[in-house]
Formats: C-alpha cells, structure tokens, sequence
C-alpha cells in the first residue's frame, strides 16, 4: 500500500471513529485502533488529532465542497447564479445527510482546536463571500431590493443552513431534509427580489 493509500485509510477510520463516537471523546489510540495500521504509521502521516481532523475536513471539501461553483459570473443573473448554487447546495445536504452529527460536532469542538477552527472559519468566510458576493450582484444588477443589508442576507442563508442541520439533530421527525433549508433560503432570497 502506498502513501497515499494509507493516509486514505487512516481518515476512513477516523471518519467512523469520530461518527461513532464523537470529536471529544476520540482519541489517537482509537484511530490507530480502527486504521489497522500501526500507531508510527498513523503518527507519519498524522502528528496529532488535530492534525487528523484537519485531515477529514480536508478531505471532505476536496471530495465533496469542490463540485460547488464558487466564483461570481457578472455577466450572468446573479439571481440565477444564487438560485443554483443553493440548488447545488441542497445536493450536497442530501448526500452528506449521513454526516451531519459529525460536521456540527467539528464546529462544537474546534473551538478547542485552533488550526482547526482557522480552517473551518476559512471556509465559512469563503462561502459567506460569494453569497454576500452574489446579493451585491444582485443590487447592481436591479434584481434585488437597493436597501438590502448583504452581510445580513449572507448571513441568514448561513444560520438557515446550520439552523437546519440542529433542528435534523433535535427532532429529525419535524424536518424534511434538505428540502426545508431550500425552501428557507430560497424564501429569505425572494424576499430581496425586485418584482
């Protein structure tokens, strides 16, 4: 097996280590446990868990967030642009649903972690950026309402998403997944469009 093979493998088993029992209560023994490799073989690729974790979340922006269009056509209705990246997001909600407990247990625990948490700030000012990006579009272009606070829409779809994924956690018998955060987002939008 190859490096790359074994670091592959090493953040699978984290990845069901953290599902099964949690970012605070894993530890390195038990990564090293659930990779069948030994611990020098998992500390070469990976110096602590943090270092780990910062692995799985990695991986799972290369594997799965890459697909989301993060770049702002000025030539294109930037309604359409946010319509669609929101469409793209629901995608994703539906096919990382099995991840949900984990993704909101790394925003619990990275306050403990501080490369960690720069890393998931990273990616939350990234995407808070082109949306807030694509509302200011939006006024430019006249599509959306001239008096609209972009910050506080970017902002809103944000916490409509992360609201969601609580509430699934809470009473997952209330929530239809991912529909309700669309239907949320796309509300909050329509609610800034001109008519």
């Amino acid at each position: 097996m190859n490096s790359d093979a074994r670091r592959q493998k090493i953040i699978d088993a984290a990845i069901a280590v953290l599902l099964d029992k949690g970012v605070a209560a894993a530890r390195m023994n038990d990564f090293v446990d659930a990779s069948g490799l030994s611990k020098g073989g998992v500390y070469h690729h990976f110096d602590s868990k943090e270092d780990l974790l910062i692995g799985v979340l990695n991986h799972f922006l290369e594997d799965k967030l890459s697909r989301i269009q993060m770049e702002v056509d000025a030539g294109k209705s930037a309604y359409r642009q946010l319509k669609a990246l929101l469409h793209d997001q629901e995608e994703l909600m539906a096919e990382m649903g099995q991840y949900n407990q984990l993704f909101l247990d790394f925003f619990t625990q990275a306050q403990f972690l501080p490369r960690f948490r720069e890393l998931i700030q990273y990616q939350y000012n990234l995407f808070h950026t082109l949306l807030a990006d694509l509302v200011r579009l939006g006024i430019q272009q006249k599509e959306f309402n001239e008096d609209t606070d972009v910050d506080a829409i970017a902002a809103g779809l944000r916490g409509v998403f992360d609201g969601i994924g609580i509430a699934l956690m809470i009473a997952p018998e209330k929530i239809n997944f991912p529909r309700y955060a669309i239907d949320s987002a796309m509300a909050m939008v329509n609610g800034i469009r001109k008519v």
